[in-house]
C-alpha cells in the first residue's frame, strides 16, 4: 500500500488532516499577528508592573518598620533596648538598600533609584544622629545621678562640721550665763553672750542655707525646663550670698575655715566642671534635639512613602494601560479566529465525510469507546478486531494493552500495601520496641510455667501480653492520630482527654524522673474551644519542661488543674522544679530562649506553645516565686456544650 493512496487508510487521514493541519497553520499565523500585542502587554505587566507593585510592598513594609521604631530608639530606657532597637533599623535599612541593589533597571530608573537611595542615606544619617542623642542622654543620665549622689556625701561631710559648731556654740553660751558674779564680769558676759548669741544665730541660718543649697542643686538635676533652672540658679545665688555673710560672721572661730570649705564644696555643683545646673541644660538641649531628630525622620519617612505611593500609582496606571491594549487585541483576534475557525470547520467536515467515510468513523467511534472504558478502569471490556488494516493493527494493540494493565493494576495495589506497611513499621518501630521486649519476656515465660503446669502464672503472663498488646494499639493510633496534619479550624475540645493523651506520650519520662502526677481535670466537664493536636503539642512542652526542671530534685511533683471563670476556662500546669529566674520571667516566651544546656534544647517550645495560644484566642502566662511551685497558666475560651 503507498504512503499516499488514498484508498487506503493511511492516505485518507493524511489527506484529511493534512487539510486540517493547514487550516490549522493559518488560524496561528492569523492568531500570531493577532495577539502579539497582547503577548507585549502581558510581558510589560509581567516584567515592569508585578515586580514594580512588589518592590513598592517591600518597601512600604520596610519604611512603616522605621516609622514605629524610630520612637522607640528615641525612648529607650536602657543600652539593650538601644542596642535592640538599632539593630532592627539597620536591618531594615540594609534589606531597602539590598532590595535596590536587586531590583532591575526596567523596574526602577536610575532617577527613580537615587532619589529612593537619597532618602535611604537621609534616613540612615538621621537615625544615626537620634542614636548618637539616646547615648548622649544615657551619659547624662549616668553623670547626673553621679553629681547627686556625690552632693550628698559633700552635704553630709557639711553637716559633720556645722552640727558640731552649733552644739559648742549652745555650750558656749550656757557657760557664759553661769560665770559671772560681780557687775564688772555681769557687763564681760553680756558683752560674750551677745556675741556667742550671733555665732550661734549664724550658724543657724548657715546650717538651714546648706540645706536649701543642697535642695535647690540638688532639685536642679530633674527640673523640666530653663526657666525654671534659671530662677532656680539666681535664688542659689541669693542662698550663696547670705552664707558667705554668715561666715564673715564666724572668722574668729578656728573651726570657721574648714566649715567654709564645706559650705565651698557644696556650691561647687553649682558650677565648674561639676555644675548640675549646666548639665540639666545640657540634657535638656540634648532631649530637644532628640525630639527634633524624631520629627525629622517622620518627615524623611513620610516622604519614602509619598515616592513609594506614586511608584504604586504610575504602575497602576500602566497596568491599565497595558490591560486596555490587551483586550483591544484580543477582541480583533477573537473576530479573526472566528472566521477562520468557521472556514476550517467547514473544511474538516467536508473532508473527514468525503475522504473517510461512515465505516471507518464507526469502527475508530467503536475504538474510542473501547479506550475509554479501559481508561475508565472496566478492564472487562470486549475490543473489537474486525479489519486487516491499521484500526485493527490498533485493536490489537489496544486488547494487548488492556490484559497488560491489568496485571499492572494488581501489582500496583500489592505493592501499595506493602508500602503503607512499611510506613507504619518505621513510624512506630521506637514506640513499640519496649513492649516487644516485654511480649519476647512473657511469652517465654510462658512456656517455662506452662512446662512446669504452673497455668494459672502462665494465665497471668498471657493476660500481660494481653494488655501489652492493647497498648502497642493505643500508642499506634494515638501516634497516627499526632501526626496528621492539623487543622485551623476550631471547635469544641475534652480537655481531660487532651491532657491524658499528652501524658500518655510523656509516661515513659515521668517513671523514670519518678515524678509524682495530680491529674484535677475530670472526664468530660470542661470543654474548650481549640484544635486538639495544637492543644495537645501545647501539653506536651509544658509537661516535658516541668519534667526537666524538677530532674535531680527531691519528691518531683506535678500539678495540672482547671477551673472555670465567666466563659473561660483557666488551665494550671504546676511543678516543684529548681523555678525561673525573675530575670528570665520577660523572657521566658521569646523564640529562641533557652536555659538549658547546649544542645538540650533550642528554646521553641514555649514560644511555640505561645503563639499557639494566641491562635485559639487564648492566653498563656507564668509565675514562679521563690518557695513556691513554678506555675503556668492557660487561658482559654469554654466551648458551648
Amino acid at each position: 500500500m503507498s504512503f499516499l493512496h488514498f484508498s487506503s487508510i493511511r492516505g485518507r487521514l493524511f489527506l484529511a488532516f493534512g487539510s486540517v493541519a493547514a487550516m490549522t497553520v493559518l488560524a496561528t499565523s492569523i492568531a500570531w499577528i493577532s495577539f502579539g500585542g497582547v503577548g507585549d502587554s502581558l510581558k510589560k505587566i509581567v516584567k515592569y508592573n508585578i515586580p514594580t507593585v512588589m518592590l513598592a510592598a517591600s518597601l512600604a513594609e520596610k519604611s512603616a518598620v522605621i516609622t514605629a521604631t524610630a520612637p522607640a530608639l528615641a525612648a529607650a530606657e536602657s543600652e539593650f533596648e538601644r542596642a535592640r532597637t538599632w539593630l532592627i533599623l539597620s536591618e531594615n535599612l540594609n534589606d531597602i538598600r539590598n532590595l535596590l541593589e536587586e531590583v532591575d533597571v526596567i523596574v526602577l530608573g536610575h532617577k527613580s533609584k537615587s532619589s529612593i537611595l537619597s532618602m535611604i542615606d537621609g534616613l540612615q544619617a538621621n537615625l544615626s544622629a537620634l542614636d548618637t542623642n539616646v547615648r548622649k542622654q544615657f551619659w547624662f543620665r549616668e553623670r547626673n545621678a553621679d553629681l547627686v549622689d556625690r552632693l550628698r556625701w559633700t552635704h553630709t561631710d557639711f553637716l559633720d562640721e556645722v552640727e558640731p559648731m552649733i552644739e559648742d556654740a549652745r555650750f558656749r553660751i550656757e557657760l557664759a550665763v553661769d560665770s559671772a558674779q560681780s557687775s564688772d564680769e555681769k557687763i564681760v558676759k553680756n558683752l560674750r553672750l551677745s556675741l556667742e548669741t550671733q555665732r550661734q544665730a549664724a550658724l543657724l541660718r548657715l546650717n538651714a542655707t546648706g540645706n536649701l543649697a543642697v535642695g535647690l542643686i540638688a532639685r536642679a538635676a530633674s527640673l523640666p525646663d530653663s526657666t525654671s533652672l534659671n530662677d532656680t540658679s539666681l535664688f542659689l545665688s541669693e542662698v550663696q550670698g547670705r552664707a558667705i555673710s554668715d561666715i564673715n560672721k564666724l572668722k574668729a572661730l578656728p573651726e570657721s575655715l574648714s566649715l567654709s570649705q564645706s559650705l565651698q564644696d557644696v556650691m561647687a555643683f553649682a558650677s565648674g566642671d561639676n555644675d548640675l545646673f549646666q548639665l540639666r541644660r545640657d540634657e535638656l538641649t540634648t532631649l530637644r534635639d532628640g525630639q527634633e531628630l524624631v520629627s525629622i525622620n517622620q518627615e524623611l519617612v513620610r516622604r519614602l512613602q509619598d515616592f513609594i505611593t506614586e511608584l504604586v500609582e504610575a504602575g497602576k496606571i500602566s497596568s491599565i494601560e497595558a490591560a486596555s491594549q490587551s483586550e483591544t487585541s484580543i477582541e480583533n483576534g477573537k473576530l479573526m479566529l472566528l472566521t477562520v475557525a468557521g472556514f476550517s470547520l467547514i473544511f474538516a467536515v467536508l473532508v473527514v465525510w468525503l475522504y473517510v467515510g461512515r465505516n471507518l468513523v464507526r469502527r475508530i467511534t467503536l475504538l474510542d469507546e473501547n479506550m475509554r472504558n479501559i481508561a475508565e478502569g472496566d478492564l472487562n471490556t470486549h475490543v473489537f478486531t474486525e479489519g486487516n488494516d491499521e484500526i485493527s493493527e490498533m485493536a490489537h494493540s489496544l486488547r494487548k494493552f488492556r490484559d497488560t494493565l491489568a496485571e499492572t493494576q494488581a501489582e500496583l495495589v500489592q505493592a501499595g500495601k506493602l508500602a503503607a506497611l512499611g510506613q507504619l513499621a518505621a513510624g512506630v518501630a521506637h514506640e513499640l520496641n519496649q513492649p516487644l521486649a516485654a511480649i519476647r519476656s512473657y511469652a517465654y515465660n510462658t512456656n517455662r510455667l506452662m512446662d512446669k503446669q504452673e497455668m494459672e502464672d502462665a494465665r497471668v503472663a498471657l493476660n500481660r501480653i494481653s494488655g501489652l498488646v492493647e497498648r502497642m494499639a493505643g500508642t499506634v493510633n494515638h501516634l497516627r492520630n499526632l501526626a496528621r496534619r492539623p487543622t485551623k479550624q476550631l471547635e469544641a475540645i475534652d480537655l481531660e482527654k487532651v491532657c491524658s493523651d499528652a501524658l500518655q506520650l510523656l509516661e515513659e519520662r515521668i517513671r523514670e524522673e519518678g515524678v509524682h502526677i495530680s491529674f484535677e481535670i475530670e472526664p468530660r466537664v470542661w470543654q474548650v474551644k481549640a484544635e486538639a493536636i495544637r492543644l495537645e503539642q501545647v501539653f506536651i512542652n509544658l509537661v516535658g519542661n516541668a519534667i526537666d526542671a524538677m530532674a535531680g530534685t527531691n519528691n518531683p511533683r506535678l500539678v495540672i488543674s482547671a477551673k472555670e471563670i465567666e466563659d473561660k476556662i483557666l488551665i494550671f500546669v504546676k511543678d516543684s522544679g529548681t523555678g525561673i529566674k525573675n530575670e528570665n520571667l520577660a523572657h521566658i516566651f521569646d523564640p529562641f530562649f533557652t536555659t538549658k544546656s547546649p544542645g538540650e534544647g533550642v528554646g521553641l517550645g514555649l514560644s511555640i506553645s505561645y503563639n499557639i495560644i494566641k491562635d485559639f484566642g487564648g492566653s498563656i502566662s507564668v509565675t514562679s516565686l521563690p518557695g513556691e511551685m513554678t506555675t503556668f497558666m492557660i487561658t482559654l475560651i469554654r466551648a458551648d456544650q
